[in-house]
């Protein structure tokens, strides 16, 4: 027998606005999606601080989008929230996404896309995770394929076992578990020195300049969000592009030249879900 969907607190709101027209997707489509995904989508939101990319009036040219880390006060009181500073002192409170209800809550609020803190409130200085970003600039996605399975093969050699999920928009990300390096420092420490010894090996194709004039074409592999109060998009998320795609986990003999990132939309990344029983990326969920 199916489970029946549990009650929610509060009415969605405007369900038929139309919110990523290149692909004819309502507000309730979106809804739907997120409800569908959440069973997967949860484990990597749970306990970490987020930050909300919303776009109210959907993805579309003038459109405002706001990047909102502070949640306000006429939020419902049974949304958690955790109070952290910044590196100023300014205080921050964070909503935390643990059930369904915020999950769709915040939607309805206009949160297309949902970027955490790889580390959880119970140990915030120690990230579960290291990220390596692909991001291929002006570069053939073919050579973010070629860096992404050089860099399994470096990681491997290390002893670390890698994963891969598409970005949700042109790139790849390609992460391992943080268990034993340590704090953030030291973690992105380690990072740095396989993207170096990445682009050492593939000068021609990889580098980790962070300005856009200085990459020369090349695919920028980027290690600088693993560090305290930074944040990344975890799998399963929409992305806020007028294709709608979705962030999705991937076995590695997908990452071949044939691979289009495009491809994976709501739909496909649903279809995924139910023909894959376990969730690819769950070892990178933490102790």
């Amino acid at each position: 027998m199916a489970k029946r969907a549990p009650a929610l607190p509060f009415e969605f709101t405007h369900p038929d606005k139309l919110l990523f027209p290149e692909v004819n997707l309502t507000k309730r489509d979106i809804l739907n999606f997120y409800a569908a995904i959440a069973p997967r989508l949860l484990p990597h939101l749970k306990d970490r601080p987020v930050t909300l990319e919303r776009l109210p009036d959907g993805v579309r040219p003038g459109a405002p989008r706001f990047w909102q880390k502070n949640t306000p006060d006429y939020y419902p009181d049974w949304i958690p929230r955790i109070d952290l500073p910044t590196e100023t002192g300014k205080p921050v409170n964070y909503a935390l996404v643990n059930d369904l209800k915020t999950l769709l809550y915040l939607v309805n609020q206009g949160a297309l896309t949902f970027h955490v803190w790889p580390s959880r409130v119970q140990d915030l200085d120690h990230p579960d995770y290291v990220l390596f970003d692909l991001d291929p600039g002006t570069s053939a996605f073919a050579n973010v394929v070629k860096i992404a399975r050089h860099l399994h093969d470096v990681l491997t050699e290390q002893n670390a076992t890698p994963f891969v999920k598409t970005s949700g928009k042109t790139g790849l990300h390609v992460l391992v578990s943080s268990r034993g390096l340590g704090d953030y420092d030291a973690a992105r420490r380690w990072a740095m020195q396989i993207a170096e010894q990445v682009v050492t090996d593939l000068p021609k194709l990889a580098t980790t300049q962070r300005l856009k004039s200085a990459r020369r074409g090349n695919v920028y592999l980027d290690v600088i969000q693993n560090a305290r109060g930074h944040h990344a998009v975890p799998p399963y998320v929409l992305r806020a592009v007028p294709q709608a795609t979705v962030s999705t986990p991937l076995e590695w003999d997908e990452v071949t030249p044939r691979l289009n990132p495009k491809r994976f939309t709501t739909k496909e990344a649903l279809a995924r879900m139910k023909k894959r029983k376990t969730d690819p990326l769950a070892a990178l969920l933490g102790k």
